[in-house]
């Protein structure tokens, strides 16, 4: 059945479906990576892309959209918010967009009021990330201005769902799990990893857990592994996970690489991919990985226990264990069958799960149903 939408100004049927995703700034990071890669995916007639924080940021993945969608930049301000969300919503409405799809706490809540003022047919948000900095007040935006607004609120895994619901107390009948999705390379980026060289993709923050990575290569090392770890990723904790690379006397063994586009090159140099994090979302990185066919060594954060089978798909060790964590990787890097098994079965759960495509056709069919139930006269 086709689908028809009417324009939102009453001009009479048209078949266009215009969707426009709000997201702060498109800095490298996993929730960006994502985004970008789900604006590319998208079939729908129009995508149009709002950036409400520093549209300037470099690096930034901005170049790597689609040519066709539209990128518009409204910085929103705490100062001048009133100010701001006019303007964001005037060129809601001037887009006649059908749908507004917001993206992580501040475009939600910015996102959702501007979308409500423009009189957008349905509005939509995803939750990215655990977000435990929130104080009571933007518990209180969550509930009484975002839950207000939206239609449906998407969460990218069980644990995030539970903290909407549990800790800021988002109606659970707008909560819908709905996980990250990336690209899948049609061919792996070579037959086989070889070699003694490990990886990690992720901003340089305190959520990553860096140093006890760092303390498990020194651990490696000193059982005599011969192990080179490489970090792909920026951020302010740099500093500090210099000084433990010092602290640990494994200089010679870690390079921090700093930020970096080309990430399935990265991923093609490697034996293992590894993660050391305490908090996390649905980790971008580690589906990027899963996807390339390498096999992986994590820590049991957030959704991660969803995304990864241990002892099937790979391996999972518990956070702040630098020892467990240095047994997965010791005993991966001695076993290339188990290793391939694992990278096999971990691409195969993406192709099966988290592919971008299955991400974009699922947020298409929230779309429309969101459409049907609020303003089924613009569907036929």
């Amino acid at each position: 059945m086709q689908i028809l939408f009417r324009c939102p100004r009453g001009i009479g049927p048209s078949p266009t479906l215009v969707v426009v995703q709000v997201i702060g700034e498109l800095r490298i990071g996993g929730a960006e990576r994502m985004f970008v890669d789900l604006c590319n995916a998208l079939d729908v007639d129009k995508t149009i892309v709002v950036l409400t924080g520093d549209s300037d940021l470099q690096p930034n993945l901005r170049s790597e959209l689609r040519r066709d969608i539209e990128v518009h930049c409204v910085r929103v301000r705490r100062r001048t918010w009133v100010r701001d969300v006019w303007t964001l919503s005037r060129l809601l409405r001037d887009a006649g967009c059908d749908v507004v799809h917001t993206h992580m706490f501040w475009p939600n809540l910015y996102g959702s009021l501007s979308a409500r003022l423009a009189g957008v047919s349905a509005i939509i948000t995803s939750e990215h990330g655990r977000n435990e900095w929130k104080r009571r007040w933007h518990k209180w935006l969550e509930v009484n201005v975002i839950s207000r607004y939206a239609d449906a609120r998407l969460c990218v895994s069980q644990d995030i769902l539970r903290m909407r619901k549990d800790v800021d107390g988002v109606p659970e009948d707008m909560l819908r799990i709905v996980p990250n999705g990336t690209v899948v390379p049609s061919l792996l980026p070579r037959a086989e990893h070889q070699g003694t060289v490990i990886g990690s993709v992720g901003r340089l923050v305190s959520a990553k857990d860096y140093p006890m990575m760092i303390r498990a290569v020194s651990i490696l090392v000193s059982r005599g592994v011969n192990v080179k770890l490489e970090i792909v990723g920026e951020g302010e904790e740099r500093e500090a996970i210099e000084a433990s690379i010092r602290k640990e006397g494994v200089e010679s063994e870690v390079t921090l690489a700093g930020s970096q586009t080309n990430v399935s090159d990265w991923l093609a140099r490697w034996r293992i991919f590894v993660s050391s994090s305490v908090r996390e979302g649905q980790p971008v990185a580690l589906l990027e990985a899963m996807a390339a066919g390498l096999p992986c060594v994590v820590t049991a954060a957030g959704g991660v226990p969803d995304t990864l089978a241990d002892g099937v798909e790979g391996i999972i060790v518990p956070p702040g264990d630098p020892e467990a964590l240095a047994d997965g990787i010791q005993q991966l890097l001695g076993d290339a069958e188990l290793s391939g098994t694992y990278g096999r079965a971990a691409r195969e759960r993406v192709i099966r799960d988290f592919s971008i495509e299955s991400l974009a056709s699922t947020c298409r069919q929230i779309y429309t149903s969101v459409l049907r139930s609020k303003a089924p006269d613009l569907v036929s």
